[in-house]
């Protein structure tokens, strides 16, 4: 999977938790490490509601590869809102399965 499959799939990501499908987050993730529960809990949390980013956000992914785990990438996306970026973000760790990206959100760190 390169840099550009990870975008999209960060970019959908992203999507659902702006627009709150916690829901539909969580049957992409298969319920793996956090619940639509959590997931809504932590963006209630940031205190604001979330925006997409900037698109030039997009070309510049912290992605890394997942030690001893090949073609497995761990992502960190900053949480935005209308007043800009926060100090809240969302880790994911993608890879492929039978030519699928396999999404799980790992953790909404609140800042």
């Amino acid at each position: 999977m390169g840099p550009n499959e990870l975008s999209l799939v960060a970019k959908h990501v992203m999507k659902l938790l702006v627009e709150q499908r916690f829901n539909e987050l969580e049957a992409a993730t298969g319920g793996r490490r956090l619940s639509a529960d959590d997931m809504a809990a932590a963006v209630e949390d940031v205190g604001s509601a979330l925006v997409m980013p900037p698109e030039n956000v997009w070309r510049d992914l912290r992605i890394a590869p997942v030690r001893n785990w090949p073609g497995a990438y761990n992502v960190k996306l900053d949480l935005w809102t209308a007043r800009g970026r926060t100090s809240s973000s969302v880790e994911l760790t993608i890879h492929d399965k039978n030519g699928r990206p396999v999404i799980e959100v790992d953790d909404i760190i609140v800042g």
